[in-house]
């Protein structure tokens, strides 16, 4: 009897249905229909890498008597393997989420940002690069890094070292932004009022 009367009361609020998916952190967290383009995507790990690259081509042209081909080829894998699983992982429920998305954005940025500031990306370069031609040394012998097969194999081992680099400060980043989300929130509540 009162289901019928809340029918044909005018005064009656209206059933809300929520139109999306809301996760933990009150954010979307539903997936986009579209992604970027293969190219567009291609282009932008491409200029990352290459600009990333830029302190530790220097180095290395040093110590390699320039092997510039084989450390070409080393920044090429890694823009390619960045292209493929950017391109490949766009759509997937984890990339959709907002904290991964500002991590990623905030490292590579960083990563770029103390390359343009060269004394701070020659020193990181430099300790990881020290790394990549010790190992390199210790498989295959102190002269392997002046051969073509040494010097492309220094400078992947170089790029698999920033990347764990870049990874560990990544998780120090989503750390940051965990424990900083609710005084953010909080604060845009207070600025702007509830969420309606």
């Amino acid at each position: 009897m009162s289901e019928e009367f809340d029918t044909l009361n005018p005064y009656a609020p209206s059933e809300v249905k929520p139109t999306q998916p809301v996760d933990l952190e009150g954010q979307y967290s539903g997936i986009r229909e579209r992604r970027a383009s293969l190219r567009r995507t291609a282009i932008r790990w491409f200029v990352v890498c290459v600009i990333s690259a830029i302190p530790s081509f220097f180095l290395g042209l040093v110590v390699s008597r320039d092997q510039i081909l084989a450390m070409i080829l080393g920044v090429l894998i890694f823009a390619v393997g960045y292209t493929y699983l950017d391109y490949a992982t766009a759509l997937t429920k984890i990339r959709q989420n907002r904290l991964f998305s500002i991590t990623l954005r905030v490292v590579y940025g960083t990563r770029i940002a103390i390359t343009i500031i060269f004394p701070l990306a020659v020193q990181l370069d430099m300790i990881c690069g020290l790394l990549s031609l010790g190992v390199t040394e210790v498989l295959f012998g102190n002269t392997a890094i002046q051969t073509f097969p040494g010097a492309l194999f220094t400078t992947l081992v170089q790029g698999v070292i920033l990347n764990i680099v870049l990874s560990v400060y990544g998780l120090l980043i989503i750390g940051l932004v965990m424990l900083f989300s609710p005084l953010i929130r909080a604060f845009s509540a207070w600025l702007h009022g509830p969420p309606t």
